[in-house]
């Protein structure tokens, strides 16, 4: 096995070794892992922790496209045998809950979700609704795993398809004094295409017939044939045989979710997501995709055409390589992390035109150099993009400036250990509220206040979501 070795250099002084590190406590995993959901799977939205079910209780419940509830079962130790026994009896406990019951869990508790949360709850419990099969699977993470566990979890995985992937983490201390952690994981799985899924095999043809064998009526099957001819003949997309349905994934990307279809009464539900292929696509053209192409009834071959040709159509003659990045910087775009949880408040930077960092020279150094007539776009932290503006000034300290101290900022920019906070002028292009950020696995953010923003499909995702030019 190949081991790592991490140093913190600073330019000008001697390397320090990071060294390996345990976890206080796994309520600390938990809180992370729920605050941000994509450390152990990046497509996760989170539901509830500490989720009831019974006379037990399950660590996180999330949600993922199409519609799919994801236990997540967490370890701050190496992952060990009992953790897929704990995850089974969940799983088996939240599939045997009537669908009332998770309702009322989950929507009846009176706990708010980001909009696009939410429409995944609503779309999981529609589905169920309308006859449709609750979609589960499982996510063991700990720091590490045991070989008997990663085997049966191949096991499993492998002979009899039961959704269930581990995730370990490495932890070492971070530098400065803040008691941090590093959490380190192997992000490769998140986009690489699994070989043995390859069309050409007899297995996938033999699961393809396995998910036609549910479209029951002539008229189901014949929607069934037209919508896998025009998704197959499409090489940017991967068609996935998926328990009882067809998931439209990226072709390097077989896990994750662009489109869905599966029967339902006479006909097909079809679902697309618009963000999901610019996720994966960002020069893909989404303009033909309606709203009402999102999630559609499809009664007739027509249909079935119309809808899966717009579709394929979006992603003609763009790059199949999700991943590529470019270090060439176009002199213009600024990344900005307006940090949360430290008084700072949205709304003050909205309406009265700001970003501000501070707390420590690691948070400040950066913003001070940041220049007039920079196009910043602003990230809020496990929320995501905000706003894009152009910088009006050089920072400021908050608590030398009788100009800011003027405003009536509902927030507080100052900090307990004395250190200060810096402002920045912007004259804002475009805004979006907290629930409606653009977040998606991918994106680039750094723990840096702010830094030059070089990864060319962050930026054409963000103009095209922010309505800017993009700058090469």
């Amino acid at each position: 096995m190949t081991e790592i070795g991490l140093w913190h250099a600073v330019r000008g002084a001697q390397p320090v070794r990071l060294l390996e590190e345990s976890i206080p406590l796994e309520k600390d995993l938990e809180n992370w892992i729920f605050q941000d959901p994509t450390l152990i799977s990046p497509s996760l939205q989170r539901v509830s922790q500490q989720f009831p079910l019974g006379n037990k209780v399950m660590d996180l419940l999330a949600i993922e496209e199409p519609g799919v509830w994801v236990v997540c079962e967490l370890k701050k130790t190496p992952l060990y045998r009992d953790s897929l026994v704990q995850a089974i009896d969940y799983v088996t406990r939240l599939d045997l809950s009537s669908l009332e019951q998770l309702r009322k869990q989950v929507i009846g508790s009176g706990q708010t979700y980001p909009e696009k949360t939410q429409k995944l709850i609503e779309k999981a419990l529609d589905r169920e609704l309308n006859g449709e099969e609750r979609n589960i699977r499982v996510v063991l993470a700990g720091i590490g795993v045991r070989e008997d566990l990663q085997h049966m979890v191949d096991y499993l995985s492998n002979k009899f398809s039961f959704p269930i992937s581990v995730c370990t983490f490495a932890a070492v201390s971070a530098p400065g004094d803040d008691q941090g952690i590093i959490l380190m994981r192997d992000i490769s799985g998140d986009s690489v295409s699994d070989e043995s899924e390859s069309p050409t095999s007899l297995d996938y043809e033999d699961r393809l017939l396995g998910v036609r064998q549910y479209f029951k009526s002539p008229l189901q099957a014949s929607i069934f044939d037209e919508l896998i001819s025009i998704f197959a003949d499409q090489d940017n997309f991967y068609v996935r045989p998926w328990k009882k349905s067809i998931m439209i994934a990226p072709h390097r990307h077989h896990g994750r979710y662009l489109a869905y279809f599966s029967a339902n009464r006479d006909g097909v539900r079809a679902m697309v997501g618009s963000d999901a292929i610019l996720e994966f696509f960002p020069d893909a053209n989404v303009s033909q995709l309606t709203p009402e192409m999102g999630d559609v009834y499809i009664s007739d071959t027509n249909t079935a055409n119309e809808w899966a040709t717009k579709i394929s159509q979006t992603v003609e003659n763009v790059s199949s390589d999700a991943g590529q990045t470019s270090n060439t910087w176009n002199g213009n775009d600024w990344y900005f992390a307006f940090g949360g949880g430290e008084g700072r408040r949205w709304d003050d930077a909205v309406e009265h035109g700001f970003v501000s960092a501070g707390g420590g020279d690691w948070y400040s150094k950066t913003v001070k150099n940041l220049p007039t007539g920079a196009r910043v776009f602003t990230y809020i932290p496990q929320t995501g993009y905000v706003g894009v503006g152009v910088t009006t000034g050089a920072a400021v300290n908050y608590s030398e400036s009788k100009f800011w101290q003027g405003k009536p900022l509902k927030g507080k920019y100052v900090h307990d250990n004395g250190e200060p906070e810096y402002i920045v002028p912007v004259k804002w292009l475009k805004t979006v509220t907290p629930e409606n950020a653009v977040y998606g696995d991918g994106l680039f953010a750094s723990q840096h206040s702010t830094c030059k923003l070089r990864d060319q499909r962050t930026l054409r995702i963000l103009a095209e979501r922010f309505g800017v030019d993009f700058i090469v």
